[in-house]
């Protein structure tokens, strides 16, 4: 009877970590492929990176109660009109509870794509820890730039420029 107790012990022990390796949860690493987006636009529908495809994709986390965020805002919007061609912004707000963030993104003339992350599993996947946090994705899905903290429009510009011309 023991000899089957190790038997299955050892059966459990292999099974569990072949489970565990299975479910690794997708994290942001430069260089790799960029983690899904685990996000909901303003009207309730799931976004995909997918919907950018073909697109340098500039990802902006951000917060209402970050005022580093919203000083970000208008450099943003002028930026993805002017780089519209090349490069997607796409907000996601981190708030957890039911603001409206559309009454806040139209007060301060935001165009872009904005999208919640309520459950915060696109911050995790992404390893925010803090807002203002951008990502930069290539237009092939691959994640090339992390950017924590504040970025003025001069250093906004110069990211987008160096994407523009890589292709």
């Amino acid at each position: 009877m023991l000899a089957n107790a190790k038997k299955f012990g050892g059966i459990f022990l292999i099974g569990a970590a072949l489970l565990l390796n299975g479910c690794k949860e997708e994290k942001a690493e430069i260089g790799a492929a960029a983690p899904a987006l685990a996000a909901y636009d303003l009207q309730g529908n799931q976004v995909s990176l997918s919907q950018w495809q073909g697109k340098h994709v500039f990802l902006n986390f951000w917060a209402s109660n970050c005022g580093g965020c919203l000083a970000e805002m208008p450099a943003l919007e002028k930026l993805s009109k002017e780089f519209g061609d090349s490069i997607v912004v796409v907000g996601i707000n981190t708030d957890k509870d039911e603001m409206n963030i559309q009454a806040l993104l139209d007060e301060r003339q935001v165009s872009f794509p904005n999208v919640r992350d309520q459950l915060a599993i696109t911050q995790e996947r992404y390893q925010v820890i803090g807002t203002p946090t951008a990502y930069l994705i290539d237009p092939q899905g691959k994640l090339i730039g992390q950017y924590v903290g504040m970025l003025n429009e001069p250093d906004l510009k110069a990211i987008f420029e160096q994407s523009r011309q890589k292709g």
